[in-house]
Parts: C-alpha cells; sequence; structure tokens
C-alpha cells in the first residue's frame, strides 16, 4: 500500500470534479483483491476491513441512486385520495293538517268517517287565525272556527270563498263551555249562582279572559234567564249589569286564555270551580286516570254555553288543493262535538246557544270595554 501511494504521484491542491471521481475509482479497484481476500476469512471477522468497505460501497451506491421511498412518496403525491361528500336528501315537510279547538285529539271528540285525517290542535284566538292564514307556510288545510270568526276572515280575505255559499264555511260541530269544578272538594253539582258565592264555596273561580261568554255567564249568576240573555246585553243597562257581577268575584278570579291554560288550572287545581271547554275536561280527566294530573274536574250539564263551529280554508292554501279539501270535508263531514261522560237520568243538558250575530254587532266595542277594566294595571 505505501508503494501504491508513492508511485501516485502528489495531487494537485486544486482538483477537478473528474479527477475527484478518476481518484475515488482508482481507490477502489486497488482495494478490490483486498477485499476479496478478506471475505474468505471466516465468517466471525465481521469488524475486518472487508465489512468497512462493503458498507462505503453501499453508502456509495445510495447517493447516487433514489431511494424506494422516495420514489412512493412521489407516487402518492401523484395518487392523492378524493374524500367523495353524500349529502342527505332534506325531509319532506308533511302536508298542513285540520286544524282544530286544543283538548279534542286527547278527547276523540271529532267524529268522521276518514280516520286518516292528520289533526292539529290550534289556541282559537283571533289573531292566531289571522297569521296563519298569511303564513308563507300553511298551517292548516281546514280549520275550526266560530261563526264571528268566520264573518271576519271572510270579510278581511283570510279565507276561501265557497263556490255555492255565500259565506266561508261549512258547518263543523259545535264548541262547549261548562261550569267545571274539582269533585274532590266539592261533592254536589254547583250552578252559575253558586260560582259566585265564596261565602259558601270558598276557593278560586277560573273565568276565560274576555267579554265573548264571559259576560253572558255573568248575567246568568245574576238570575238572567237564558233566553233573555241577549236583550239585556244589547242595552247598556245589562252591559253594566254584567260588568258590576264581575267585580263582586275580581278578588277570586284566575283568568285564562287558551283553552290549554284551562286545563293548567285543573292540572294544578288552581281553583275550586272555572269555566272550561268541554274538550279539556275531558282530555284532563284522561290524564288523571294515567296519573299524570292530580285534580278530578268534572263539567256540568247546566246552561252550558255551545257555540257553533264552522271549516274554513285559509287563503294560502293554492286553489286545486283547497277544491279538494273541501270535497273531502264535504264527503267525511268531520263533526265536533263533546259531552263529557254520562248524563245522570233526569238530568237533561241545557244550552245557551252563543249567539255570534250579536258578537259580530257588538264584539268589538265590548273586547275593549273588558280589557280596559280587568287587563292588569302596569306602573
Amino acid at each position: 500500500m505505501r508503494h501504491v501511494f508513492r508511485t501516485s504521484g502528489r495531487v494537485p491542491r486544486r482538483s477537478g470534479p473528474g479527477q475527484l471521481c478518476l481518484c475515488a475509482l482508482l481507490l477502489l479497484s486497488s482495494l478490490e483483491p483486498v477485499a476479496q481476500a478478506a471475505s474468505a476469512r471466516s465468517s466471525h471477522d465481521a469488524t475486518g476491513i472487508g465489512s468497512f468497505f462493503t458498507s462505503v460501497g453501499h453508502g456509495i451506491t445510495s447517493v447516487f441512486m433514489p431511494g424506494s421511498a422516495s420514489a412512493h412518496g412521489h407516487e402518492r403525491a401523484r395518487h392523492r385520495r378524493r374524500t367523495v361528500r353524500h349529502h342527505a336528501a332534506a325531509p319532506v315537510a308533511p302536508e298542513p293538517g285540520f286544524g282544530v279547538p286544543e283538548g279534542t285529539i286527547a278527547a276523540h271528540a271529532l267524529t268522521s268517517s276518514d280516520s286518516t285525517l292528520r289533526l292539529v290542535e290550534w289556541d282559537g284566538q283571533t289573531t292566531t287565525l289571522q297569521t296563519g292564514s298569511h303564513a308563507a307556510k300553511p298551517a292548516w288545510m281546514a280549520v275550526l272556527v266560530t261563526g264571528t270568526q268566520l264573518a271576519q276572515a271572510c270579510a278581511g280575505g283570510w279565507v276561501h270563498t265557497l263556490d255555492d255559499s255565500p259565506t266561508c264555511g261549512i258547518p263543523g260541530g259545535v264548541s262547549d263551555l261548562a261550569l267545571t269544578w274539582d269533585r274532590s272538594r266539592l261533592a254536589t253539582a254547583p250552578g252559575w249562582p253558586d260560582f259566585w258565592d265564596v261565602a259558601r264555596h270558598p276557593g278560586r273561580r277560573g273565568l276565560h279572559f274576555g267579554a265573548r261568554t264571559t259576560l253572558e255567564i255573568a248575567l246568568l249568576a245574576d238570575g238572567v234567564a237564558p233566553q233573555d240573555i241577549y236583550p239585556t246585553l244589547s242595552t247598556q243597562a245589562g252591559v253594566d249589569r254584567a260588568f258590576r257581577k264581575l267585580d263582586l268575584l275580581r278578588p277570586y278570579i284566575v283568568w285564562w286564555t287558551t283553552a290549554a291554560d284551562a286545563a293548567r288550572i285543573m292540572e294544578q287545581s288552581s281553583a275550586l270551580m272555572l269555566s272550561a271547554p268541554s274538550t279539556e275536561v275531558t282530555s284532563v280527566s284522561s290524564r288523571v286516570q294515567a296519573g299524570a294530573a292530580s285534580s278530578l274536574f268534572v263539567a256540568g250539564t247546566q246552561n252550558v254555553l255551545r257555540t257553533p263551529l264552522f271549516w274554513a280554508i285559509p287563503a294560502n292554501i293554492p286553489a286545486d288543493s283547497a277544491h279538494r279539501t273541501l270535497a273531502q270535508l264535504r264527503m267525511h263531514a268531520p263533526h265536533l262535538e263533546d259531552m263529557p261522560g254520562p248524563v245522570p237520568p233526569g238530568n237533561t243538558p241545557t244550552f245557551l246557544t252563543v249567539s255570534d250575530t250579536f258578537w259580530s254587532q257588538h264584539g268589538e266595542a265590548l273586547e275593549q270595554q273588558f280589557e280596559a277594566r280587568f287587563a292588569p294595571q302596569t306602573p
């Protein structure tokens, strides 16, 4: 080895790339016999110079040959996996239902030969009717309303007119408002005069917050015969008489606005007696049997205030759908009527039919008087 290096001559300080490569090749070729001799030794001599140069050769090879990992990395870059997103189809909105008073569904108070009708309850408020009839998305295919609401909706264009009728609705049954009491605290059936007798029957009283039906009840409690109610209310003296009667009971009154409010009064036993829709009395009674309510309210059968109801088709229902709905209503004649529980023998129900004619003429003025007199005073 010393002879080889002596005869190779001195390498200039400044050598070009070609000279360096030539030197490297000469070095490897001169060492090849030595490496072959080393490989002939026993296999346990793994630390010898042959092993060293073998590793050097692999290192040089790796410098000039691209690694498999690098090649695979480029391959992965070229074939990047695409993520495909599948969008779920939007759920189909259900068709608008048939609007019925609150409590109707639980009471099973609507009779119809068509069991496929989808019923939805509404609160019976005129403002709700107006809003629902103008909404972009209809709430009802048809809705049960009072005669007074029907006249207002027809005049205002809230509902479709009927081809063969001067009105905008067809008969749909009745809604009853009865004197209701907690039988766990009062054993005998009271009348409207007993409703005002807080000395004999102490406790709160529930009444609808509004002139309609509440003024009639006040006059019934004051001794006016059912057939004389509207002639009396048609005079200012009769209106004053009804308001004075209500003033006597004012400290004991729990006001309710919707039928659902009346149901909560019964469920929570918040009053001894109240005026309440018969459908809600039946509905609450069914929940009492299931253990959901703690009160035991029953409805009386004397001087029940009965309101005729009519089916109306909101104006936001398309004309072709309105024609199909009207044909469906006439064919199956859905009808609302609910008298809760069996009537005892000899106790024939008596009714006072609420006059839509009277309330269409005088309702706005009387409601304003009622609101001004009984609305909560805010400081």
